[in-house]
C-alpha cells in the first residue's frame, strides 16, 4: 500500500472538513476591538511534539475576554503588544487573532484538499494494482 498516499487522502480529508469550519467562524468574526498579547504558552508533549498557545485579551462594551490561538496576531509578536482582535458581534467571547477579507482562501484550501483526496486516491489505487505482480 503506498503511504504517501494514504497519507494525502486523510490530509485531504482533514482540509475538506476544517476549511469551511474556519470559513464560517471567519464569517461570523466580523467586529474588531483593540487587544493585546498577554502571554505565550510553549509546551513539549511527551512525545516530543512543541506546541504554542498565544493569549490574547480584548474588551467589547466594557467586558473583558480573553482567546487562546495557535495563531499568533500579524501585528503583536512580544507579550503587550496591541493587536485586533475579530470577534463575533452576537457572541464576543467567540474570537480569533486574524481575518481573511474574502473567503476565496478557504475555497482554495477546499480545492487543495480535494485535488489531495484524488492524487491520494489515485496513488493508493495504483499501489494496490502493482503490488500483485
Amino acid at each position: 500500500m503506498s503511504y504517501a498516499g494514504l497519507f494525502l487522502f486523510l490530509l485531504g480529508i482533514i482540509f475538506v472538513i476544517v476549511a469551511p469550519i474556519n470559513k464560517r467562524k471567519n464569517t461570523r468574526c466580523s467586529a474588531e476591538a483593540q487587544g493585546m498579547l498577554c502571554d505565550i504558552h510553549r509546551s513539549v508533549n511527551s512525545k516530543g511534539s512543541r506546541t504554542t498557545k498565544y493569549i490574547y485579551s480584548y474588551f467589547v462594551d466594557g467586558t473583558e475576554y480573553q482567546i487562546k490561538s495557535t495563531i499568533l496576531s500579524k501585528e503583536a509578536h512580544n507579550i503587550g503588544e496591541n493587536c485586533t482582535i475579530w470577534y463575533d458581534p452576537k457572541k464576543p467571547g467567540k474570537a480569533q487573532p486574524f481575518h481573511y477579507a474574502s473567503a476565496k482562501v478557504y475555497n482554495i484550501i477546499i480545492l487543495i484538499g480535494v485535488a489531495m483526496i484524488l492524487l491520494g486516491l489515485f496513488l493508493i489505487v495504483f499501489a494496490l494494482g502493482h503490488s500483485g505482480q
